[in-house]
């Protein structure tokens, strides 16, 4: 089976513009592993942009839903799948798993060897047979769970905060795949987790994807782009992950909020090759109505536009955020362009 086919459309008609589009059916999410798309691990030369050499090296292997137990630091296998990625190739693998028992999840932590150039965690109903097939970038579903990449460290929740992941629901891992060697490569990429037991929940964690697709970076420029996303409810901000590709150099998120005004969340330095969540102590208290502004600094080395995508040879300007309590919402936040 094949993986990674061209896209038939423009990558950005393939994007949900934010949860109102989403309820709409406005296409599928075609690049929003953007919670930690990250650095090509497959060597030092360009990949191809063909996508056409990759395959899962289990297809159609049903992972077994057992939980395995915890080892000494308290994590346990959730999901993952096994790949093989042809070289100078990008490609996608998707694993499904559907969960027997409530799940209550305090932290989580990447499976990402040589060869991961992201993976994103959703859930949902079941719609498909568990099991590892070849996919596209906008399988995923609505609600997300977690998302790594390069230099992507373990991150933990507040006490008492956990991410439910119902009995009968189906998980949805969405591996971006990308080789820039010479040879073929081999891994498995995926996702561990701590848990709790219910009794010791006290509030239910959502994760959020903010920031905007409407990037043009011309060729030799410093460019910074700004999106947004509007709480739908009042809730409490804990962690933000920046995410941008090669030519991002610079990130700024920030809350602005009616009852405090401005408060900074990160304002640093973007490292391509370490992208991790950036805790906030203490949470940072937003009403519904405030908004979280992503100014995004791209620096446009190259000889040609750069527009938005999933590939990383394309450009991106994100924030995943986690916050309480979860109101339930589709995962993409991002509020349309001003009229």
């Amino acid at each position: 089976m094949t993986l990674g086919h061209r896209l038939d459309r423009p990558l950005a008609a393939e994007v949900i513009l934010n949860r109102s589009i989403f309820a709409k059916a406005l296409t599928a999410c075609a690049c929003l592993g953007a919670l930690a798309c990250s650095a090509d691990h497959g060597g030092n030369q360009p990949a191809s942009r063909a996508r056409a050499a990759s395959k899962p090296a289990t297809d159609g292997a049903a992972p077994s839903d057992t939980i395995a137990p915890a080892d000494a630091g308290g994590w346990q296998p959730l999901i993952s799948g096994d790949w093989t990625l042809q070289p100078g190739t990008e490609g996608y693998t998707c694993v499904r798993k559907t969960i027997t028992g409530d799940l209550y999840v305090t932290g989580f932590e990447a499976i990402i060897p040589l060869g991961t150039h992201h993976t994103l965690l959703t859930m949902g109903d079941p719609n498909g047979p568990d099991g590892v097939t070849a996919c596209n970038a906008g399988e995923n579903r609505t609600a997300s769970v977690f998302g790594s990449g390069v230099g992507t460290s373990p991150i933990n929740f507040p006490d008492g905060a956990a991410l439910k992941i119902p009995a009968g629901t189906q998980l949805l891992l969405n591996l971006h795949l990308f080789n820039t060697g010479t040879e073929p490569i081999t891994g498995t990429s995926g996702t561990r987790m701590r848990t709790i037991a219910e009794s010791d929940v006290k509030v239910f964690v959502e994760g959020l994807l903010a920031g905007t697709i409407a990037l043009n970076l011309p060729p030799g420029e410093t460019t910074v782009s700004t999106g947004y996303c509007t709480m739908t409810s009042a809730s409490t901000l804990f962690a933000v992950s920046p995410h941008m590709h090669k030519l991002g150099i610079y990130e700024k998120i920030t809350a602005l909020t009616a009852a405090q005004g401005d408060i900074t969340l990160f304002d640093g330095p973007y490292d391509f090759d370490s992208q991790s969540y950036h805790l906030l102590t203490p949470g940072v208290a937003l009403d519904e109505g405030d908004r979280v502004r992503v100014d995004c600094t791209h620096r446009n080395t190259t000889p040609n536009t750069v527009t938005f995508g999933e590939s990383t040879l394309s450009e991106m300007c994100f924030s995943g955020i986690y916050r309480y309590p979860a109101d339930g919402s589709p995962f993409i936040c991002v509020d349309p362009p001003a009229k």
